[in-house]
């Protein structure tokens, strides 16, 4: 390798790990301890203006049993141990549950810098069912399929449903406050997550001490998720861009959990809230384990422009859509092994 590209690659690992840290807003969450409405008023004031400056926060006092996040990280981490062999029995499908390669993961194009290189890290999908007499069930609609589970670690869908649990039940506390801090009345999202269709990525990144030019984690990229939330990880990773295109680590008080804005909340609000591009960094020893929760609607929810977001002179910025469509729309463009899965309406 010429002293020339060398230097190339280790200026781009230094402009990577380089980056400032910065500290996220946070929101104590005690304050919905008690059933009085001026208190989740109180937070979505604080809401409303971290919403002004970018689509992170840190939440603290969030209710979300420890033991629950480290089960979950434990059975994480026995899941990617498996063999190989085994993994790719549960390669993901069209529903978007199951596993997915090192290597085999490639984010297209973002409109924010990303390039067709592949991704270095492994993952493993699931999230809520369905019953299985549902119309859409049985007709094998995209996106309404059942888990696939490890046979080698029975208890793995148990302890995969109890962090779900936590983090569903965590994300609706946090409803009230956004409709407040939206201008609406507290009960305006319930409806939209009557049947939420969350789910939730556990992800391995194997170590890279140096970092090739273009080498990522996961690309820049924006979920289309409400909110994701991601609890605390045994290694840092994340990088965030600011306003201004500048990516930052986000630092976070011990036990909080991130949260990020995703595009389905950014459509809602006409763009007020703004689905913040994020990537993941390779660590350079060790291995990173992350276990983002999607708080996703409905999937039959329309996407369509708040009242309290749009005006004559700021007219809805979107076309309205279920968030189905939206979302597989989505994931087929930037994600090419979801590509060749079939249209269906």
């Amino acid at each position: 390798m010429s002293d020339s590209l060398n230097l190339e690659l280790n200026s781009y690992d230094e402009s990577v790990r380089g980056a400032p840290h910065m500290e996220l807003p946070v929101l104590d969450l005690s304050l919905l301890d008690s059933p009085d409405l001026s208190n989740v008023e109180s937070l979505a004031i604080s809401l409303r203006d971290i919403i002004s400056q970018i689509g992170f926060l840190c939440i603290v006092n969030h209710k979300v049993s420890e033991k629950v996040i480290a089960k979950m990280t434990e059975f994480s981490e026995n899941f990617f141990l498996l063999p190989l062999e085994e993994k790719e029995s549960l390669a993901i499908n069209r529903h978007e549950r199951g596993y997915t390669a090192i290597n085999i993961e490639v984010i297209e194009d973002n409109a924010i810098g990303g390039s067709s290189r592949n991704d270095l890290n492994e993952s493993f999908n699931f999230g809520v069912e369905y019953p299985p007499d549902d119309p859409r069930v049985i007709s094998g609609k995209r996106m309404y399929a059942a888990n696939v589970w490890p046979k080698s670690i029975p208890e793995f869908s148990s302890v995969a449903k109890s962090y779900i649990f936590e983090m569903e039940r965590l994300s609706k506390r946090l409803l009230p406050v956004w409709a407040i801090a939206l201008g609406l009345k507290p009960n305006y999202f319930d409806h939209l997550f009557d049947s939420a269709h969350s789910y939730v990525r556990t992800i391995r990144y194997p170590s890279r001490p140096y970092l090739e030019k273009e080498e990522l984690g996961i690309r820049s990229h924006s979920d289309t998720s409400f909110v994701t939330l991601l609890p605390p990880e045994n290694e840092t990773g994340l990088q965030v861009m600011d306003e201004n295109g500048t990516w930052f680590w986000p630092d976070c008080p011990p036990g909080g959990i991130i949260v990020n804005f995703g595009m389905y909340l950014e459509r809602l609000s006409n763009g007020v809230v703004r689905a913040t591009p994020h990537r993941v960094i390779p660590p350079i020893s060790g291995t990173r384990y992350s276990m983002p929760f999607f708080m996703c609607p409905n999937l039959e929810a329309v996407i369509e422009c708040l009242p309290t977001c749009y005006s004559s002179t700021n007219p809805p910025k979107y076309k309205p859509e279920s968030f189905w469509s939206f979302h597989t729309n989505h994931m087929s463009k930037i994600y090419p092994h979801f590509a060749a899965k079939e249209d269906e309406s």
